[in-house]
């Protein structure tokens, strides 16, 4: 495996590395932390107000500049990316009509020039890794993982199932314990205010799924920008992102007809 950790890191290096990038002390840099603290900011306080009941929330003003805050960030990702395809531009010769198009082709021929494979070949390698990377996860010294003790994603059902006869449990006894009759549902349907109820309800579930989600991947995107600048500052930490890296790059170059 240590061949393929190196030959993973001379490629992410070749075509990801940090020297494509802005300078870290760079107006470029500043502009994109400054607009995504001010974004994160905003949406906090939209958070905060939400759930504190603040009249701020109540109006549209709080919206222009976090959308404007947004609009700056995305901004400054593409400033930063146009740097990046400048940089590669000029260390590779790419073609000014189409770029990408040329860098995808010196990948191309660097994956070849590396591994010493045909493109045909470059599946067959992408599964070797995948099968060795197994097998050394399964042989070697077994890692504790804290948070499957607290929450094992593959017992959903059980777990979902426990908090339901949970909650039967409780209601029951609650009956068992009061003389006042428990409240029908019948009569809070046939109630004229149960429909805006309803509807309210469900308006509050769609914005907590979707704030969820949003923060879920917000999240990921964040914890993969992170991972990927440790990979370039050459951390050991990062070396399964690298890993990753190459051999999505294998799979996205194979060519079941090409040639050496």
């Amino acid at each position: 495996m240590d061949k393929y950790y190196a030959m993973a890191a001379e490629y992410f290096h070749t075509f990801e590395g940090k020297q494509f990038y802005p300078n870290i002390i760079s107006f470029q840099w500043a502009s994109w932390a400054i607009t995504g603290i001010a974004f994160a900011g905003l949406i906090g306080i939209a958070l905060a107000s939400f759930f504190g009941h603040k009249l701020w929330f109540e109006t549209t003003t709080w919206l222009y500049p976090m959308y404007t805050a947004e609009v700056l960030f995305l901004l400054s990702n593409i400033w930063i990316d146009r740097t990046q395809l400048k940089q590669q531009k000029q260390h590779f010769g790419l073609r000014a009509g189409e770029p990408r198009v040329h860098l995808a082709q010196v990948q191309h021929a660097y994956l070849q020039r590396i591994t010493q494979q045909p493109a045909s070949g470059f599946a067959a390698m992408a599964k070797e890794i995948a099968e060795l990377r197994t097998n050394q996860t399964r042989f070697s010294t077994p890692a504790i993982n804290y948070w499957r003790l607290l929450y094992d994603p593959d017992s959903k059902t059980r777990l979902l199932a426990i908090a339901l006869s949970s909650f039967a449990l409780f209601v029951a006894l609650i009956s068992r314990t009061t003389d006042a009759p428990l409240p029908s549902l019948l009569e809070y349907m046939a109630d004229e205010t149960f429909p805006s109820f309803l509807g309210s309800l469900a308006f509050i579930a769609v914005g907590i799924f979707v704030s969820g989600y949003g923060i879920y991947y917000g999240f990921i995107h964040i914890k993969g920008f992170m991972v990927s600048w440790l990979a370039r500052w050459k951390w050991k930490v990062a070396d399964e992102y690298v890993l990753q890296y190459f051999v999505s790059a294998l799979i996205a170059q194979y060519d079941p007809l090409g040639k050496k």
